[in-house]
């Protein structure tokens, strides 16, 4: 009987810790309710302090939208009380540990020490009554709580759901209506998200499922993605390998899911290079200016046409785009960017095969920008996925893009040239010296030229709006070169070889018959031995660039008119036939 008198008083001294010296051992019934009156109070004090600070936050305004740390008080370390804990988990809590130190108590004094052996800990509350940090890759402000932004954030940059869709997730985990997730309440959401990531590929999949068997191979994968998102075949194997390690196997909605997971992380990495060289401001976000200027250069999309795009990805409407927001919004342009190809490939397309061949895609990039096949080559080969020598809208619409983007390098190699105030733009009056010095044309011409190409109404072009300058003005010289073709071709048989303007060539201007050539050469870049209206152009302006530079070398002659052939007085348009059939005047000073 001692014994177990004893023993009963050992397990109280463990679980309530008996005071010591002549304070009462027990609790008398007035003394419990007063203390359930100050736990209440306290409660109400805890309640109104949270709806403070929470009034707090939503006053602050942090710049990636998030809202402030939460205020945590310290208490003991086996009494910590957060409230980011609802009461009911705090009890739980408290009665767990109180269990354990009397089952703990109780086999140490029968020499059998014991655990926690439970397999599954549905709190999620360690035995110090801690809770888990929370992930710190989604705790962006590292506050130690998840916000509703925070969990928006990472859903939309790994998933691709939309703020709507995860709020409602997050308000049926966030148990206590605080608007903040422990990690025990983000453990909840995961599967959630998952399930909500997985709807979505198994919907996708029906699209992307070419052989309608409810799986995906790589092929249709690679096709999928480099529409979608621009990458390459060879990328898609690499990360196909990285969710199965077999090519031939099939992805079902599940695996399909970790796959767009993972072209998603991509596509945002790629978005960020962009960024790099976008972001002026250097705030780490693309504003609406910022994102017109890159649809303009990318794909010459209006700026209207793209704040609508802006509005449609900026998934926290904050009126600009970080990087997954950004990378949806590369996913517009080349969506616009197939469409247009579309269209041009039925101009493009003159054997109705459906594809762009090698010698198709040279005739436009040549027409338009003056690239010939040694420039072409590597263009072409990297467009052409799939290597069968023909380019699909999809690819062509990569290899468009990648000749806008040379076609924008030239202009600022040719805006150093002829920028004379030195302004880093080009100005009406530096288009139409030009304009009139390489082609002859009239400076009302150059002019509504110049405006089509001022995309912004400054008044200037930059580089990308130069670009498209050249490419009109070069597009208006070889229609004139087609109208007039006639005159270059002497023997009527509708093609211009070098026997026809070699002869023409040394008596106007002294050149000797072998540059005549070389030039001939050059300019043929089909080496058909006779030149096309665009060829016939490319040879003019190198004639033209030879003789001044030969002139050049001369003194100066200030008394030279710059009508030397005869044609002041004349229209614009007979002064421009003239100088075109007979090439530039061997006095000229430009």
């Amino acid at each position: 009987m001692l014994y177990l008198i004893f023993h009963f008083l050992l397990i109280l001294s463990a679980t309530y810790a008996i005071p010591q010296d002549d304070t009462p051992t027990a609790i008398s019934l007035p003394q419990q309710q007063q203390q359930q009156q100050q736990q209440q109070q306290q409660q109400q004090q805890q309640q109104q302090q949270q709806q403070q600070q929470q009034q707090q936050r939503q006053q602050q305004q942090l710049p990636s939208n998030f809202r402030p740390a939460k205020q945590i008080s310290s208490d003991k370390s086996t009494q910590l009380v957060s409230e980011k804990v609802s009461s009911a988990a705090h009890a739980a809590m408290m009665a767990r540990m109180e269990t354990l130190r009397r089952l703990q108590h109780e086999s140490t004094q029968l020499n059998h020490p014991i655990t926690d052996t439970s397999q599954s800990n549905p709190s999620g509350i360690g035995a110090t009554g801690q809770l888990p940090p929370v992930d710190k890759s989604v705790d962006l402000d590292g506050d130690g709580a998840l916000s509703l932004a925070e969990v928006q954030y990472a859903a939309f940059v790994h998933h691709g759901l939309s703020s709507n869709v995860i709020e409602s997730l997050f308000n049926e985990v966030d148990k206590n209506g605080d608007g903040y997730l422990t990690s025990i309440e983000f453990n909840d959401i995961r599967p959630l998200v998952l399930a909500k990531a997985e709807s979505a590929a198994q919907r996708y999949l029906q699209t992307v499922d070419k052989d309608h068997n409810g799986l995906l191979s790589l092929k249709e994968a690679q096709e999928y993605i480099l529409k979608e998102y621009g990458i390459g075949n060879r990328d898609v194997e690499r990360v196909w390998r990285l969710v199965v390690p077999n090519l031939n196997t099939e992805m079902d909605a599940t695996l399909f899911s970790k796959l767009r997971r993972r072209i998603r992380a991509m596509s945002i990495r790629l978005a960020r290079l962009i960024m790099k060289n976008a972001d002026k401001n250097e705030d780490g976000h693309i504003d609406k200016r910022e994102a017109q200027k890159i649809a303009f250069e990318q794909e010459g999309i209006s700026a209207g046409d793209v704040n609508e795009m802006v509005m449609s990805v900026d998934d926290n409407n904050d009126g600009e785009l970080n990087a997954p927001e950004f990378a949806d919004f590369e996913r517009i342009i080349r969506s616009r960017a197939i469409e247009t190809s579309r269209k041009a490939l039925k101009v493009v397309d003159r054997d109705g095969s459906g594809t762009v061949t090698m010698d198709e895609a040279k005739r436009i990039a040549f027409d338009h920008y003056g690239f010939d096949e040694k420039i072409l080559g590597p263009f072409f080969a990297q467009a052409d996925e799939n290597e069968d020598g023909q380019l699909d809208p999809v690819e062509f619409a990569g290899f468009r893009s990648v000749i806008r983007s040379k076609a924008v390098k030239n202009a600022l190699d040719i805006m150093q040239e002829i920028d004379s105030d030195g302004d880093g733009y080009i100005n009406n009056s530096e288009a139409v010296a030009m304009a009139r010095r390489q082609d002859d044309m009239d400076p009302k011409e150059t002019f509504n030229l110049f405006v089509i190409a001022d995309q912004d109404k400054s008044g200037k072009l930059d580089k990308v709006e130069l670009a498209d300058f050249l490419r009109l003005v070069r597009l208006s010289a070889i229609k004139f070169a087609t109208d007039h073709f006639k005159e270059f071709d002497m023997n009527k048989d509708k093609t211009v070889t070098i026997d026809e303007l070699e002869e023409l060539i040394e008596l106007k201007y002294k050149i000797d018959r072998v540059i005549t050539r070389q030039f001939f050469k050059k300019v043929d870049v089909d080496n058909s031995g006779d030149l096309a209206p665009g060829e016939l152009v490319d040879f003019r302006h190198e004639i033209r660039r030879f003789v001044t530079e030969r002139n050049s070398q001369r003194p100066y002659n200030p008394n030279k008119s710059n009508d030397q052939d005869g044609t002041h007085g004349e229209s614009t348009e007979e002064v421009r036939k003239q100088q075109f059939i007979s090439l530039p005047s061997s006095s000229n000073k430009n």
